[in-house]
């Protein structure tokens, strides 16, 4: 995008330096703008495939160390590019309940994930409006955000 703006830049000092040559350079410009926006969308696009590979799972597990994080979040990179960065929303629901009681939003983790690995990490959780339940007693649901390759 920066390749872009800066060939649109130097076109439109073209344009003003040369008048005369008003075709070839709206021609290069919409050239190098439609360019652009066909790399977006075909990021956006490859971005929101590779995200659906990752496989997002929680749960309360009492074998984690720290008692103050009782849940267990586990991410599968099914892709075939390692993960760099994650954000996730970490929900705790009562069985029976469409409403959360539990709920973390925008956690972020920062580790790389290889291609075809798991990476799994305990966790702590924060109630809604003062509400006393067991964690061992919710459904954990991860919902994955927004996710960076490379």
């Amino acid at each position: 995008m920066i390749v872009g703006a800066v060939l649109s830049a130097v076109l439109l000092l073209t344009l003003i330096a040369f008048p005369r040559h008003l075709k070839p350079v709206v021609i290069c410009l919409l050239l190098i703008w439609s360019t652009t926006a066909a790399f977006v969308v075909y990021d956006w696009w490859r971005g929101g495939q590779r995200l659906d590979h990752v496989v997002a799972t929680a749960s309360f597990d009492a074998t984690c160390a720290d008692p103050s994080l009782p849940i267990r979040v586990s991410f599968r990179n099914d892709n075939n590019v390692a993960l760099q960065r994650l954000t996730y929303t970490l929900e705790g629901f009562e069985p029976a309940f469409r409403a959360s009681v539990a709920f973390d939003p925008y956690q972020v983790s920062e580790r790389r994930i290889e291609a075809g690995e798991t990476f799994a990490a305990c966790r702590s959780f924060r109630l809604r409006n003062n509400e006393r339940v067991e964690p061992q007693r919710l459904e954990w649901r991860v919902t994955i955000i927004s996710a960076e390759f490379g």
